[in-house]
């Protein structure tokens, strides 16, 4: 003891007890005192040991954690490896399988240290744009987005207006994939993915890897073409899109354009020649972009307006898509509303739209038919499944037209759709919108449908209710659409069954409606967020203990304890989870959209897993946009201003704080039940031109005034 002259030659374990105290960034700093402390501070062991203690929800954590899985048991079940989304699961798997190496521990942890540092600062470590095509420009350009009309409906009181609903954006941000999908101006193309793509070939959609700056365009030709939304989730891009000319008149003043969805598989690959000693030079990853399927989003079309108007969500198997257009009949004044599910698991190299005629059109299998029970205003809430035509072997053969010779592959290849609703099941269903549309949005998961509804006091417009809420109304509706798998053995037993399962088969779980419009109190406590719908989930499904043991805990004895405990206990009969595997607030209506009340929520970025949420509230004149984190909760006030994430998960209202335009730029602590941190005011203008927030807990993505994407780097 009398020789030691520094913490580093400390005993292990208590030097572990000393650096425990010690703010991450202070760690980060130590290493730069000298070259003895740069080597204890750049430890792979003690940097995963301070990750694990400082930042245990952070993406890189997660990664390792579900590799370590992976590689432990291999024999998962494909339902808990179907918790993790595509993308990720083949990184995890390429390092579990060693073909893949990490990066360092203490790199990792250098740049998640200064990640969060930016975040509890609400500072931007660097602001990105990026120019989309047709946007500030004199060239014509060959991209056209021509986006679906919202609703007419905005709030209104006394002389104030404010914004109800925001248009489509032209790009799409996937947090399962981390990658960025947008019409670029200037078009370049890196790795070796298509090579062949030109930019004069009209591929403008670009698939943008932020974390390793890796951009691979999208084999899609926008010429002759009016891009209608764009959507990437769960590693399937989805374009809507419309011909440029008509396709065939529909009255003395309108005309129709054929309406197709095309479909991308966006696959994350090793790079061909990854350099692990450089990871920016030569990216470690790329990325795939091939095509899956297309098919026709209306079979009649429609007109390019701002009268009709649909709604569509997908996941990676199936697409949901509800549309609304004005009778333009003499007799009838109620408007034309019907929905539609596709299954789109199975890819098909047919494009419907290179084919007017239909001559190249397959063969169909079978013979659609009109489901009968749940699905024609039959009873569907007893949890039963819904009641099915009663076919013999035979007709079931005959009525499919398939022979031993067609594989169940063959005869389900291709998108296909499995169920309708028209004016009588949506009315069954009280989802009928009328001349008054309430329609929010469309979500989808493995088994169900979600339609979200909201009404406000103060809404006005074409569109609004002509009995308005006391306060306001947010409901989501959830709805047993996709028919339950059958199983392997019957599938090999009788594909002529399962075929018949797959299109027409029961489905399972009864109806439920979540609603929010509490009358509230003296306090106007309109609104509480419930704990499940928030990020306080995340520990019930770590597969690691989470927070980390205490330091009493440790046992430094020897390195296969403290191997055990920086991976994490977990009992051998535990069933393996993800922390990817979380409830979704859109499909929840309690209450996202009103939790600050008379603040309307814009929109929320959520990045579950990490326990961050972003949050654009506006009131009028007021503007507020707040970001939470777990651990260590921060919120951010101000024109980006919110509360911590513990308060709302405990149940209690999130409380903006109401601050008017002004030109003040300085930082203002606020003091609530958290402390509050606030972005410079000008960051509104930056993100919220269209009223959309993306991103994960590394950046915010938006759109700025002048129409061009806003890439903010923590």
């Amino acid at each position: 003891t009398s020789k030691m002259r520094d913490i580093t030659e400390l005993p292990h374990d208590l030097f572990l007890l000393v650096i425990s105290y010690l703010p991450p960034q202070t760690c980060i700093l130590s290493r730069s005192v000298s070259r003895q402390w740069f080597a204890a501070f750049t430890d792979d062991t003690i940097s995963l040991l301070l990750l694990r203690w400082n930042f245990p929800r952070c993406r890189e954590m997660r990664i390792v954690i579900a590799a370590t899985s992976l590689s432990n048991s291999p024999s998962l079940s494909p339902a808990h490896l179907a918790e993790i989304p595509a993308n990720l699961r083949h990184e995890a798997q390429n390092i579990a399988e060693g073909q893949q190496l990490p990066e360092a521990w203490a790199t990792v942890l250098a740049k998640v240290a200064r990640r969060y540092y930016y975040l509890r600062q609400a500072q931007p470590r660097v602001v990105e744009k990026l120019e989309l095509a047709g946007h500030g420009t004199e060239k014509p350009s060959d991209f056209s987005f021509y986006g679906v009309a919202p609703w007419n409906r905005f709030l209104r009181l006394d002389e104030k207006t404010a914004n109800f609903h925001y248009p489509d954006p032209a790009w799409w941000y996937s947090q399962e994939d981390g990658v960025l999908v947008y019409p670029a101006r200037e078009l370049r193309g890196d790795g070796d993915a298509h090579s062949s793509l030109k930019p004069c070939d009209g591929y403008v959609y670009q698939v943008l890897d932020l974390a390793d700056n890796v951009l691979i365009p999208v084999p899609l030709d926008v010429r002759q073409k009016h891009v209608r939304r764009v959507r990437l989730t769960q590693g399937v891009l989805v374009f809507e899109w419309a011909e440029a000319l008509p396709y065939h008149q529909l009255n003395d003043r309108e005309v129709v354009h054929r309406h197709f969805v095309t479909a991308f598989d966006v696959v994350r690959v090793p790079s061909a020649e990854p350099d692990q000693s450089s990871a920016l030079a030569n990216p470690r990853w790329t990325w795939n972009v091939r095509f899956r399927s297309e098919w026709k989003l209306h079979f009649l079309g429609l007109p390019l307006n701002r009268s009709d108007r649909f709604f569509s969500a997908h996941t990676a198997t199936h697409y949901a898509i509800y549309f609304w257009q004005p009778n333009r009949s003499l007799y009838q004044d109620d408007p034309i509303e019907q929905l539609a599910v596709w299954d789109i698991s199975s890819p098909s190299a047919y494009r419907p739209s290179e084919d007017p005629t239909g001559d190249q059109r397959p063969a169909p299998i079978r013979t659609q038919t009109t489901p009968r029970g749940l699905w024609s205003g039959g009873s569907g809430g007893s949890g039963k499944p819904s009641a099915q035509p009663s076919k013999s072997a035979d007709a079931i053969v005959t009525e499919t037209k398939i022979t031993k010779d067609i594989s169940l592959a063959t005869a389900t290849a291709g998108p296909q759709v499995i169920r309708r609703m028209a004016w009588r099941e949506l009315d069954f269903y009280g989802l009928r919108q009328r001349a008054t549309p309430r329609l929010r949005n469309l979500a989808l998961d493995d088994r169900n449908l979600y339609v979200v509804e909201e009404e406000h006091r103060w809404s006005d417009g074409q569109h609004s209710s002509l009995n308005p809420p006391r306060v306001h109304l947010v409901r989501c509706t959830g709805i047993p659409i996709v028919p339950t798998p059958a199983s392997k053995q019957e599938s090999l037993a009788n594909e002529q069954q399962s075929l018949s399962r797959i299109i027409d088969g029961p489905v399972f779980g009864p109806i439920w409606v979540d609603a929010c419009g509490a009358d509230g109190d003296i306090n106007m406590s309109f609104c509480r967020r419930l704990a499940d719908n928030t990020t306080d989930n995340v520990t019930s499904h770590c597969t690691s203990t989470w927070p980390p043991p205490p330091l009493g805990s440790l046992n430094i004895g020897g390195s296969e304890y403290l191997e055990a405990q920086i991976q994490g206990s977990r009992p051998a009969s535990a069933v393996a989870t993800w922390p990817w595997a979380l409830k979704r607030d859109c499909l929840y209506a309690p209450c996202w959209r009103h939790e600050d009340f008379p603040y309307l929520t814009v929109t929320e970025m959520i990045d579950a897993a990490a326990g961050v949420r972003v949050t654009a509230r506006h009131c009028f004149m007021l503007e507020a946009l707040s970001v939470h984190v777990r651990p260590g909760m921060i919120s951010v006030e101000g024109r980006l201003a919110g509360t911590d994430a513990s308060t709302a998960e405990a149940g209690a209202p999130g409380r903006g704080v109401e601050k008017k335009k002004n030109k003040k730029k300085n930082k203002k602590k606020v003091a609530t039940r958290s402390d509050e941190v606030q972005f410079l005011d000008d960051m509104w203008s930056e993100l919220m031109a269209k009223g959309h927030l993306a991103g994960d807990e590394r950046w915010i993505i938006g759109e700025d005034d002048e129409g061009r994407v806003t890439v903010v780097r923590f």
